[in-house]
């Protein structure tokens, strides 16, 4: 069985107990929520994200200076600069 597959009955059973003990009030986002704060990312995820940014950062390419990415990200969004 997949690693997806198994997570997938894991949420599952995770609804299902959280609705047989007054979990049901809960919106679905809500539910998501509280599975995601005791289930966090696998730490693969998280070495397999700096190995792709150290490999990118060999390949040539060059680090955005916070300063840029915050500019275009507040243009690209409408939001206000930065005092």
């Amino acid at each position: 069985m997949s690693a997806p597959t198994n997570e997938l009955r894991n949420f599952r059973d995770f609804l299902s107990q959280k609705l047989s003990n007054g979990g049901a009030e809960l919106s679905p986002e809500e539910a998501l929520d509280e599975w995601r704060t005791g289930h966090p990312e696998s730490e693969d995820d998280d070495v397999a994200a700096i190995q792709e940014a150290l490999d990118d950062l060999a390949g040539g390419e060059r680090p955005v200076p916070f300063e840029e990415f915050d500019k275009k990200f507040r243009a690209k969004h409408q939001l206000p600069a930065r005092p």
